[in-house]
């Protein structure tokens, strides 16, 4: 099982090149890029993206177009700048951002994105997601169990012993304090502290390997949340993540994003084959109009904008709260 989910989640970034001329606007990346990462810069609404080989673009006008930031991710020219970026995330207030990727890269910025620069996270493991809880604390989860933490907006990065020497796909914060990650094994950890400690609290048999990942992990209050991972499986909780209650999607489809809609009562499913699903407020899960086949990596939303991204340089944005979707070209 460890060999297979890190091999499907590398694979995602297996093939890349460079976009368009750094700078220069366009449609967007090239259809043969992989994108893993997504974000909504909450101050003015400027999107990025984050994928294949350090890729990073930016939109200005809600997607539309998008241009290239080149980023310094290790000594050397522009061919050594190749490692994949996994996860983009801004703190509330938009001021703080960060993002991770293979080989322990962090990149910061504290700008709103207007600049950013690599830091020192003192690991090579591939990190998998960032959680900023707020302009100074964040959370960074990625392989063989590795939990970073900072406490001054990612200058310096501290790691934290996690109860599971597993990949950690996800990461969520309801609070400075309560927060909860999602791994291998269907393994939930959760921390009262704002992260200084985690225990186990569901999940996390490394003996069995017939038991499935969980790729993704929200949570809406300290007490509410829920996660997904492989074969359409998702799990509801009402006691904080203790206990989990199936909640199954209409087709086995892998999940690997899950965002919640708090504004318009919707929670959104993405994940392989560009299958997406939506909840309503009645809590029935029913599949959205399909727009692409390839697959859907992250999602982020802003009232009723949203942009998902993907594997193939796909990026699909929706002005509508989801009623309609649109593929960039």
């Amino acid at each position: 099982m460890l060999a297979g989910v890190c091999l499907l989640m590398l694979a995602m970034g297996a093939v890349g090149a460079r976009a368009a001329a750094e700078g220069q606007p366009g449609n967007g990346p090239p259809p043969w890029l992989g994108l893993f990462g997504v974000a909504i810069q909450p101050a003015d609404g400027t999107v990025f993206t984050v994928g294949a080989k350090g890729l990073l673009m930016t939109s200005t006008d809600q997607g539309k177009t998008w241009k290239q930031i080149p980023v310094q991710l290790r000594e050397g020219g522009e061919l050594f700048q190749d490692y994949d970026l996994y996860s983009i995330r801004f703190s509330p207030s938009g001021k703080t951002g960060y993002i991770v990727g293979e080989n322990g890269t962090v990149l910061r910025s504290t700008d709103s994105g207007a600049t950013w620069k690599t830091v020192a996270s003192g690991t090579t493991k591939n990190l998998m997601k960032v959680f900023p809880i707020d302009d100074q604390n964040a959370i960074v989860v990625g392989a063989d169990g590795t939990i970073l933490r900072t406490a001054d907006s990612g200058a310096t990065w501290q790691s934290v012993k996690s109860p599971k020497d597993i990949i950690l796909f996800d990461v969520s914060f309801t609070d400075k304090n309560n927060g909860w990650i999602a791994g291998e094994f269907a393994t939930v950890l959760g921390t009262t502290d704002g992260g200084q400690s985690w225990n186990l609290l569901s999940g996390g048999n490394t003996s069995d390997f017939t038991i499935g990942p969980w790729f993704t992990i929200n949570f809406t209050d300290p007490q509410h949340g829920l996660v997904a991972g492989l074969a359409g499986d998702v799990e509801t909780s009402e006691d904080g993540g203790k206990t989990w209650k199936p909640s199954k999607l209409p087709d086995q489809s892998g999940t690997y994003a899950v965002a919640i809609d708090s504004a318009n009562k919707k929670v959104w499913a993405a994940g392989t084959g560009g299958r997406t699903f939506v909840q309503s407020a009645g809590g029935q899960w029913s599949e959205a109009q399909r727009t692409t086949f390839n697959d859907l990596t992250d999602i982020a939303l802003a009232g009723n904008r949203a942009v998902m991204v993907g594997l193939n340089g796909t990026i699909l944005l929706s002005d509508d709260a989801g009623e309609k979707w649109q593929v960039v070209q």
